[in-house]
């Protein structure tokens, strides 16, 4: 059996770029930094324009580098002002190459440069404490950690490595991942990778009541663990006791859980087409809207054991289910307040009683009605949801609007027949079909 010694020596062969690509890297951040700097010499109220990212930390791996070009704006200026001086300056800094408008706190500039993803960002030209804008710290985290030594570089480059492997790498919306800062300040403070692994294999809660938390070394009052859900925490947790009870180089690849195939069957899908919008809103939006049509679902009796979203992050998205059960009783009980609560009992049976088949007093002396339920199987209540039959259901308008116009509810042959066609969904259903990490 390999050791973990021997599995992280092999991939840290892997993990440092050839001097070509660098010098490749290298050419095209310079030629990037000389035209923003023209562009933002056109603006007054510019400070000045440094390199960001990955790259300039010395962090990044090969294959996948990120590369900001950070520019300091005078924090006088109005933040309306401040957007468009950004987003003007990224346009022309980046002219002639596929351009996007992403967003954080302001919107920012990514274009694709010779294959190389790039992020033109504005930021305030302030002291450290004096933060306006979510950007400002950045350019302090370059210079924090440029400084560590080549080989504290490599254990991050390694850390990087082995959260990529095992799915919880990325700090965007549709992940809510470690970020590259975060893997970075976890080997500032534990040294290793393994230090890393060890310390998330004995993982406990913070005394402060959230699931996970690390401060900002660069601003202290600033958690970086918000952005980092409770499944991505949870996932690292048993991969990195899988990986310390069995140390494998797949986890350094890709690595996932066992695939229930058989579950594949009891999977339901809500299938729609919707208004293009930046990957950033519409995984917000679509996990609120899951989070909705569960609640929905459940509060009509129907359990869901695990949901999740899938899309192809332009017009196709899915809300994947899996039931505990896709039938009910034709009866359901309504359990009301007790019976000194005058006008809550009265809200509670004229809200009720008209189709009851049974009203009655508990031992509790509570009220209680039996009646006919509305709807026995998930599949039409589903479809009552997302035609808005249901009334409102907590989704954006356009994602409300898309499942109006073109939802489909799906499962067993005709949502593999979907999913044949659409990589995405596939993708999606493998995924609510697998265990996690470290329990084969």
């Amino acid at each position: 059996m390999s050791t973990s010694a021997t599995v992280v020596k092999k991939a840290k062969e892997r993990v440092v770029p050839s001097a070509a690509e660098a010098a490749r890297i290298g050419s095209i951040a310079r030629a990037l930094l000389a035209r923003t700097r023209q562009a933002a010499d056109r603006f007054p109220e510019t400070r000045g324009v440094i390199i960001g990212g990955s790259f300039a930390k010395g962090t990044w791996l090969p294959g996948h580098v990120d590369l900001d070009i950070f520019v300091k704006i005078d924090p006088s200026v109005a933040d309306n002002r401040f957007e468009k001086i950004g987003l003007e300056i990224g346009a022309a800094a980046t002219r002639g190459y596929p351009t996007g408008k992403k967003f954080a706190q302001h919107p920012y500039t990514e274009a694709t440069v010779e294959g190389v993803r790039v992020n033109v960002v504005p930021c305030f030209a302030v002291e450290a404490g004096d933060w306006k804008s979510a950007a400002d710290r950045s350019p302090f985290h370059v210079k924090l950690v440029e400084k560590l030594p080549v080989e504290k570089k490599n254990e991050v480059r390694l850390l990087k490595l082995f959260m990529n492997g095992v799915g919880v790498y990325g700090a965007e919306i549709e992940r809510q991942g470690f970020s590259g800062y975060v893997a970075e300040v976890l080997v500032m403070k534990h040294e290793s990778l393994v230090s890393v692994l060890r310390w998330f294999a004995r993982y406990a809660p913070p005394a402060n009541g959230r699931i996970f938390s690390l401060p900002d070394p660069v601003d202290e009052g600033r958690d970086l663990g918000i952005a980092v859900s409770g499944e991505s925490l949870g996932r690292m947790v048993f991969a990195s006791r899988e990986f310390l009870r069995r140390p494998s180089a797949a986890f350094f690849r890709k690595m996932s859980g066992r695939n229930r195939r058989g579950l594949r069957g009891d999977v339901y899908a809500v299938v729609f087409s919707h208004k293009e919008m930046s990957e950033d809103t519409l995984w917000g939006e679509l996990r609120k809207t899951t989070k909705h049509i569960v609640r929905h679902l459940e509060v009509q009796g129907f359990k869901i054991a695990r949901s999740m979203a899938a899309s192809d992050n332009t017009r196709g998205s899915a809300i994947l289910l899996i039931p505990e059960y896709t039938e009910l009783p034709g009866m359901e009980q309504r359990i009301g307040p007790t019976v000194d609560r005058l006008k809550d009992v009265e809200a509670f049976m004229s809200a009720n009683s008209r189709d009851s088949r049974l009203v009655w007093v508990d031992e509790d002396a509570r009220a209680r009605i039996l009646r006919p339920r509305k709807h026995t199987e998930i599949v039409d209540l589903l479809k009552d949801i997302v035609t808005g039959k249901e009334g409102p259901i907590g989704a954006s308008k356009e994602l409300e609007a898309g499942m109006k116009k073109s939802a489909r509810v799906v499962s067993g042959a005709p949502l593999e027949r979907a999913a044949a066609g659409s990589k995405w969904l596939q993708d999606g259903i493998t995924e609510i079909t697998s265990d996690v990490l470290g329990t084969r």
